[in-house]
């Protein structure tokens, strides 16, 4: 998938290792391991409905969805550019919207 940011300032500081360490601390090596899995999918439908990514739809954010970082904290996305509404395999961009603590 081709992945976007939210802005450029977490656009440098996703594409720096060095960053994303002093940014989220301990989550940054699980943080890589979801960008590196993003990067390898051809689709939103290629990351698993089952742990440890466990992609899911969130209620209450109309096209967003939550991918699992930890038990608490979760990579807020959303379709890019041009998909099909209900078909994941159609969604082949992503903008990284957030991390997030949930609880």
């Amino acid at each position: 998938m081709i992945i976007h940011y939210s802005s450029k300032k977490d656009q440098r500081v996703f594409e720096n290792e060095r960053l994303l360490k002093k940014t989220y601390g301990s989550r940054a090596e699980e943080i890589l391991i979801r960008l590196a899995e993003f990067e390898a999918a051809n689709s939103l439908e290629d990351i698993s409905e089952t742990p440890p990514p466990r992609r899911h739809k969130l209620s209450g954010k109309k096209n967003c969805w939550g991918i699992r970082i930890s038990k608490n904290y979760r990579i807020l996305l959303e379709p890019y550019g041009q998909w099909v509404d209900g078909n994941l395999s159609s969604i082949v961009e992503i903008k990284i919207l957030s991390i997030e603590d949930y609880h």
